[in-house]
């Protein structure tokens, strides 16, 4: 009896320990290999979007290698701290395959998944790109620390008489020889302060009366206060060399920078003494400019400008009145007392308060409020600071290092526009114009400084394909661009982008980011 007991024991046992086995069979079977295809399975879009990031990344940093001893210092620290930040897909994506291979991913199964990734140039697996919004704000945060990113300090709204004075100044027709343009004949404010054509519109003067310089795209004026503001003009002529008060002003129209307080103020006068913008043809009906035997003297032109408004003045409520506006701003009666830096301290006193770029998207961001940004803008400012290289010359508070560069845009005009040579008299200056400041820029199209983009896109894919017209042809069968502006292109550019096509609607969306509300509302 107790031998059939033990049987029956023994077969229960053996039948528990067959079913255990048979039900463990499966567990381990999934945890040795189902298992790990589910993980990878579940994570398969991750993995090739940051493989083929970091893929992209890694390709730019090495044709990016030779860049470096043609950089000056400054530029050469941008661009490492570019490729920093283009770098980060490549931690995030080490950390996903180790991730896997510690869940029996095979090694096999990850290099299968790289290779299907990098091997299209295009890169079609960035088009799910992570749209975590923590994911971004992590990269964003390094891109802040690296750039040193901080908002735009802006200057008090106060509209004083200083500021009034300067406003009206700004609208004045009185401030042209012929009383038909101001400074918003050419600065637009429906333009957001541009004009919205390709070149600027010079008065019908005699040739010897025009500028040395082909006519070119009239410039925004958007935070021209700003202390990174170093040079003005596509060229550069007008420079702060130094402090305003040390005598650091430069200029080449002859007219002594005593007094005008930053370089916005000097080059606020420099339109009213040149006869193909604001003066007119020098002559007898010619009211600020009377004699035509020789260049007029700024000096002269700018005091009979003010004794002109004095004169314009005489009906006016004296509250509002230019004799008013000028005792109040700066202590002065007559007009004989009014210097050439009163007007230009005023205009640009109006100029830097009422063309503030306030309230923008991304200095909402980044003063922390982290939903200032949609995903596509986080993932643009990405591109920007990241593999797009955009900030090693859009650099700072205004976009811009106020440098001289050459990006490829081929001059169709018969005179060629030489660029910065125009300041220097450098040869190795020829075709080289300043970083334009990026602020509001999707308000001032055309761009480059013939307007020859309509579109935002059209300029960035410039800037990635600076080479793209170097084999065209003009009209009369010529090379469009001679070997001298193919030779000028920035070296920053002439390593090629692998950028495509969806991150240059994403480096739109950044750009669209920085315009503020006072520019929005103008142009709309």
């Amino acid at each position: 009896m107790k031998r059939v007991r033990r049987r029956g024991l023994l077969d229960l046992l053996t039948r528990i320990a067959v079913i255990g086995l048979g039900l463990s069979l499966p567990a381990w079977f999934y945890l040795a290999e189902l298992r790990p295809r589910i993980e990878l399975h579940r994570l398969e879009k991750n993995v090739r979007t940051l493989a083929a990031a970091c893929d992209q990344a890694l390709r730019t940093a090495e044709t990016a290698e030779e860049t470096h001893d043609q950089l000056d210092a400054a530029q050469a620290l941008r661009l490492d701290q570019s490729l920093e930040i283009g770098r980060l897909p490549c931690k995030s994506y080490t950390a996903l395959t180790e991730k896997l291979l510690s869940d029996g991913v095979s090694r096999h199964a990850l290099a299968a998944l790289n290779l299907s990734a990098t091997s299209d140039p295009a890169y079609p697996d960035l088009r799910a790109a992570q749209s975590d919004a923590d994911h971004l704000d992590a990269q964003l945060r390094v891109a802040s620390r690296l750039f040193d990113l901080a908002p735009l300090p802006l200057k008090e709204d106060l509209r004083d008489a200083k500021f009034r004075l300067g406003e009206r100044l700004f609208f004045d027709p009185l401030l042209s020889g012929q009383g038909e343009r101001t400074c918003a004949t050419c600065h637009v404010l429906a333009s957001a302060t541009a004009d919205g054509a390709a070149l600027e519109t010079r008065l019908d003067v005699s040739p010897n009366w025009l500028p040395d310089v082909p006519a070119r795209n009239v410039p925004d004026l958007w935070n021209r206060d700003h202390n990174d503001v170093s040079t003005m003009l596509w060229d550069g002529r007008l420079q702060a060399v130094a402090a305003a008060d040390q005598g650091g002003l430069v200029q080449p129209e002859g007219l002594s920078t005593t007094g005008f307080e930053n370089l916005m103020a000097l080059q606020s006068v420099r339109p009213i003494v040149i006869p193909a913008e604001m003066l007119g043809e020098p002559g007898a009906g010619n009211v600020l400019a009377p004699e035509a035997r020789r260049r007029p003297a700024p000096e002269a032109v700018l005091a009979r400008l003010a004794s002109r408004l004095y004169e314009g003045d005489e009906r006016g409520e004296e509250a509002g009145t230019y004799r008013s506006l000028f005792r109040k701003s700066y202590g002065v009666g007559t007009a004989d007392e009014v210097r050439p830096a009163h007007l230009g301290n005023a205009l640009a006193h109006y100029i830097e308060i009422a063309f503030q770029s306030r309230d923008t998207p991304w200095d909402r961001y980044l003063a922390g409020d982290l939903s200032a940004l949609s995903v596509d803008q986080k993932r643009g400012a990405l591109v920007f600071y990241g593999i797009g290289r955009c900030a090693v010359c859009h650099a700072g508070d205004v976009f811009s290092d106020f440098g001289f560069h050459s990006v490829g845009v081929p001059e169709i005009r018969e005179e060629k526009d030489l660029g910065r040579f125009y300041a220097t008299g450098m040869a190795d200056d020829r075709f080289l114009f300043r970083t334009p400041p990026l602020r509001n820029v999707t308000l001032t199209a055309p761009y480059f400084h013939n307007g020859q983009a309509d579109t935002l896109v059209v300029a960035i894919r410039q800037h990635l394909d600076p080479y793209r017209f170097a084999r065209a042809y003009a009209e009369g069968g010529e090379h469009l661009m001679a070997p001298t502006e193919i030779d000028a292109i920035s070296p920053i550019l002439a390593s090629g982008s692998l950028i495509t096509e969806e991150q240059v609607g994403l480096l739109v969306a950044f750009l669209e980011a920085l315009e503020g509300r006072r520019a929005g509302s103008l142009a709309r």
